[in-house]
């Protein structure tokens, strides 16, 4: 598959985040081969796992069975496996315009992605090329928890033929998928949209949660990647601001997600979660 030249651009300007908490280090990592990102958790107090150890057990039924149940039509999963320190959770998001069966392929791959990369470690997070999918597991509960850290950001090396305009109407589309992004349930909080650019360009947004969180929650974790549009972004013709618990993009003339059809029905998801503060520790 041919990368659309956007994204080519995109790629080439990836800043890594390193976030320290509590003494300790979560890095994020580039693979250039995929076009994708990963984190391996190797905080001191989060152990790894032995092979062939009952979390390591736990881990591969958990993901190898995560997008089994082909009732879930709206890209997210939650699951959990195991008992006391050897229970593991995972979470699996995919873009809101993919289509059910996409959306387990791009899941199913990086879940073979994740456990090369991140052999041994109790907690991970996989973003796949141009964040079709999430997936991520721990050995600690992440359902219902807004996690803003570790984060990236990206953006195209290329300048809006109008930067001042360009910036208004970038801030303006996020700012509207925002409030209607937060507005989704259970199941989904995504949305995308385009408003017209200096001309004759187009711009191209797209907003998404896990929607395990609380319309406050989208909205805050969402609040902060625009806060951060302007440094990492400024004037530019596409850019990006991904976290674990959401992310965001813009692209200029240039498509990047498929129109969406009409909401699934299906049963709301379980959004039971923690008020435990994130913590890469």
């Amino acid at each position: 598959m041919v990368m659309p030249i956007p994204s080519l651009l995109c790629s080439l300007q990836i800043l890594l985040i390193i976030t320290l908490i509590s003494q300790t280090i979560a890095v994020l990592v580039y693979d250039k081969i995929n076009n994708s990102h990963y984190i391996c958790d190797q905080s001191n107090n989060k152990a790894n796992y032995t092979t062939n150890s009952t979390y390591h057990k736990n881990l591969n039924t958990l993901l190898t069975t995560l997008t089994s149940n082909t009732d879930i039509n709206y890209g997210f999963y939650n699951f959990s496996f195991g008992e006391n320190n050897d229970k593991v959770y995972s979470i699996g998001l995919c873009r809101g315009d993919l289509l059910p069966s996409d959306c387990r392929t791009c899941l199913n791959g990086s879940r073979e992605n994740l456990t090369t990369v991140c052999p041994n470690q109790r907690e991970a997070i996989f973003w796949s090329e141009n964040e079709r999918c999430m997936l991520r597991y721990s050995n600690r509960l992440i359902l219902g928890v807004m996690e803003d850290a570790p984060y990236f950001f990206s953006n195209n090396l290329n300048d809006s033929s109008d930067v001042v305009l360009s910036n208004e109407v970038v801030t303006s589309l996020l700012n509207d998928l925002t409030s209607r992004a937060v507005k989704g349930d259970s199941r989904i909080k995504y949305a995308a949209g385009s408003l017209p650019g200096p001309t004759p360009e187009v711009i191209y947004g797209l907003v998404q949660c896990t929607p395990d969180l609380s319309q406050t929650e989208c909205n805050s974790c969402l609040s902060e990647n625009l806060q951060q549009i302007p440094s990492c972004c400024n004037g530019k013709i596409g850019g990006r601001v991904v976290r674990p618990s959401c992310n965001m993009r813009f692209e200029t003339s240039f498509l990047f997600y498929q129109p969406r059809a009409s909401p699934p029905r299906s049963s709301p998801a379980n959004t039971t979660g923690s008020n435990t503060k994130p913590c890469y520790c």
